[in-house]
């Protein structure tokens, strides 16, 4: 596919007011500046100026690999797996995610960044750094306390819940594209089946996202078992909607009413329980019967203000690092409810 054609295919999957929309909700969880760009490395959506290193990116004073007018992700950035990455001046990182339409041929790059990975310079390499660049000290230094200081681990499960959801806002973009193509031919029905198709199409989304974040989740503590459960339609149970290292035909099926069971009051209540063993908060020990789990979370799930599902993992291994990963499971799930 030709330039042309690569940046108008862009411009048309990538709806400008949904997916600004999209990012300001994930920039507000994250607090790490994203934006988009197109193959040839033009703007089509920019970073937030005001806040997260966002003068780091659009003021070339400031002397960051990064403030240019284009970005050319093929020299700029190092291939890991499917993910890019650019260790900018000042000890920052950038990473990049591929946004793939046609043939598996690359259209945009979501841009995530800068960060600072693990640790923070002394103020002393800071000053020296503004110094051979030739950059105002002070505003180097108001600037970069802005920068998010996150783990490898948070930076990668970051990067791959943010993969998931492109990959899904890509695919329901063209699929409204074949149904708008469709409704031409198909009279009065053509109202009907767009929206019901719509409902399909969204539902599968749903199921492949909260996949991913099980998976994340799971990756990121080191749990072997773990599921996700969501609200019926009338509000009265959870079901599984995915699920790891379960016993599969145990669980098929399987509804908890709202109240009853670690996960029923988890959600009712909208707490999260941290568990070891047969220990945990008044509220949910005398469902406590397996000994054998070293340890476990049930975190709710809340899309805005209301809980839609709740997250379950556990580990019979000592040495588990669920509890130390609560917040940042905390923040994955706000970055998946606000994809929602």
């Amino acid at each position: 596919m030709k330039p042309e054609e690569l940046k108008q295919l862009a411009r048309e999957v990538i709806d400008k007011e949904k997916w600004w929309d999209m990012l300001s909700h994930f920039i507000d969880v994250l607090r790490i500046n994203i934006f988009v760009i197109d193959a040839q490395g033009y703007i089509i959506l920019p970073p937030e100026r005001r806040r997260y290193g966002g003068r780091l990116l659009t003021d070339q004073s400031l002397r960051f690999d990064l403030a240019d007018d284009s970005i050319n992700v093929n020299k700029q950035f190092e291939q890991y797996g499917v993910f890019f990455e650019s260790y900018n001046r000042y000890g920052l990182s950038s990473f990049a995610i591929p946004i793939k339409v046609e043939d598996d041929q690359i259209t945009a790059y979501m841009i995530i960044g800068p960060v600072i990975l693990n640790k923070r310079l002394s103020a002393l390499e800071y000053e020296e750094m503004a110094a051979e660049y030739g950059c105002d000290k002070g505003e180097l230094f108001n600037e970069l306390g802005g920068v998010r200081v996150a783990s490898n681990i948070m930076v990668n499960s970051i990067l791959d819940l943010l993969s998931e959801i492109i990959r899904d806002n890509v695919e329901l973009s063209l699929r409204k594209r074949e149904l708008n193509k469709m409704k031409s031919g198909m009279g009065v029905l053509s109202e009907e089946f767009s929206e019901t198709a719509q409902e399909i199409y969204s539902a599968v989304y749903l199921d492949g996202l909260l996949a991913t974040l099980l998976d994340v989740a799971l990756k990121m503590t080191n749990a072997e078992c773990g599921s996700i459960m969501v609200k019926d339609p009338n509000e009265d149970g959870l079901t599984i909607k995915a699920s790891r290292g379960l016993d599969l035909q145990k669980i098929h099926g399987a509804t908890v009413k709202m109240g009853e069971g670690v996960a029923g009051v988890a959600a009712q209540e909208n707490t999260s329980f941290v568990i070891h063993g047969t220990e945990g908060d008044n509220r949910i020990k005398h469902f406590l019967k397996r000994s054998e789990i070293k340890e476990a979370l049930v975190m709710p799930l809340q899309d805005k203000d209301r809980v839609f599902g709740v997250l379950s993992l556990h580990t019979k291994r000592e040495g588990g690092k669920i509890e130390g990963n609560l917040s940042n499971l905390q923040y994955l799930s706000k970055l998946l409810s606000s994809a929602l």
